[in-house]
């Protein structure tokens, strides 16, 4: 009887030894020791509270309260992706071989990319929302003026959290090289180990806060994502257009940041099993997500460029009243974001990195249509529901029903 291999389980081993040491935001995984998941799209955090000192009665203090909670967190992406390697494409004796290699292409090409921007996108977003946001106009930072910038920002979140929280310093390639380039740099620069399951590796460090460069087409507030199905998206993977406003630097504190994955090989049929044709087939699946922990936004701090994300916007008469306008919208709107317009007879409303639009500003419907007057310029933005903070924006001239 010839024997079975577990050829899942082989390829399994693979991801657990290369998916997490891979990816630019590997120190964001699981840092919270007591969280709870048990592999569907919840997660439960621990959450802590207690109340401060009070004043002694003579000899007795006062009562206080500390409360164990659980906080749930949903998961936000499941991604997978199915392979066929033909029967005679590849020998049996090699098989896992060439499908391990290929694996080990597959995580650092197309998987690892795609977690690193959305977990950092869903940072900026996260950001946004708690109003940690540095404006900085990308063009404005130079090699003499750069670690000052950098130093300022950690100072600002230190003194908000203390100087006791390790930092981590995502920051763009290209920023990180006019870092280096710095004339005081070498006072600041060392070299770091730092741990992750059971593999160890070497980070820069800047001041003791860990320094990671990570590829600028990374570092987006929004990623539109390809389904894998739809004419135009079987590519899959991430649109690297310009979504929502470009990220220098990001600065987290290591309990501000949490995030959790499960890649895996769910199955692997072989020619003779598989009904759908004489090729093997590989399943691969990962579900993941990060957030911001609650009440850790402080230790939280996002170096924005201030030039915003571009929106396409378009104006179509209505067919009802005179006035009506349809208007068409051209942007990806993740969770906690949301479109909001605003409408003058001659400018289009002007948006700013920084600046929140509350007052005029109105959430756009779902349908686009709007009634208002023919020719007017409305201005449509990308904005956090929080407090209205803009990642993105378009604008154009108001086709309205004439008569």
């Amino acid at each position: 009887m010839a024997n079975t291999i577990n050829y899942a389980s082989i390829f399994n081993r693979i991801l657990d030894e290369k998916f997490y040491i891979l990816p630019r935001t590997m120190w964001m995984e699981n840092t919270n020791a007591g969280i709870v998941w048990e592999g569907g799209k919840e997660v439960k955090i621990p959450k802590l509270g207690m109340d401060g000192l009070g004043n002694m009665n003579g000899y007795r203090a006062p009562q206080g309260d500390l409360v164990l909670d659980w906080e749930t967190k949903i998961l936000q992406w499941y991604r997978g992706r199915n392979f066929s390697i033909g029967r005679y494409d590849v020998d049996e004796t090699n098989f896992a071989l060439t499908v391990g290699n290929a694996l080990r292409v597959f995580l650092n090409e197309k998987v690892v990319p795609e977690v690193d921007c959305l977990r950092i996108a869903s940072v900026a977003q996260g950001a946004v929302g708690y109003g940690t946001i540095v404006p900085q106009a990308t063009a404005s930072i130079t090699a003499s003026n750069i670690l000052g910038l950098i130093l300022d920002d950690i100072a600002k979140v230190q003194d908000k959290i203390g100087e006791n929280e390790q930092l981590y310093i995502q920051i763009s390639t290209g920023l990180k090289n006019l870092l280096e380039q710095s004339e005081k740099i070498q006072k600041y620069m060392n070299v770091r180990d730092f741990a992750i399951r059971s593999a160890n590796v070497k980070l820069d460090a800047l001041n003791d806060q860990y320094l990671i460069g990570t590829p600028s087409r990374y570092m987006h507030s929004v990623f539109g994502m390809n389904d894998g199905v739809t004419g135009g998206q079987t590519v899959g993977g991430v649109t690297f257009t310009n979504l929502g406003a470009n990220i220098n630097w990001m600065i987290c504190a290591r309990p501000a940041v949490d995030a959790i994955a499960r890649p895996q090989i769910t199955k692997v049929i072989d020619p003779d099993t598989n009904q759908d044709g004489e090729y093997w087939k590989v399943m691969f699946s990962i579900y993941h997500g990060n957030w911001i922990m609650e009440n850790k936004g402080d230790g939280l701090l996002v170096n924005l460029n201030t030039t915003l994300g571009e929106i396409t916007v378009t104006s179509e008469a209505g067919t009802s009243a005179v006035g009506d306008t349809v208007i068409g919208v051209s942007a990806v709107v993740p969770d906690g974001m949301k479109l909001v317009y605003k409408i003058d007879s001659s400018t289009a409303p002007a948006v700013a990195v920084g600046t929140a639009l509350t007052t005029g500003w109105a959430e756009l419907p779902a349908d686009g249509k709007l009634s208002t007057t023919n020719g007017y310029k409305i201005t449509v933005a990308l904005v956090h529901k929080a407090n209205g903070q803009p990642l993105a924006s378009g604008n154009t001239t108001i086709v309205a029903k004439a008569s």
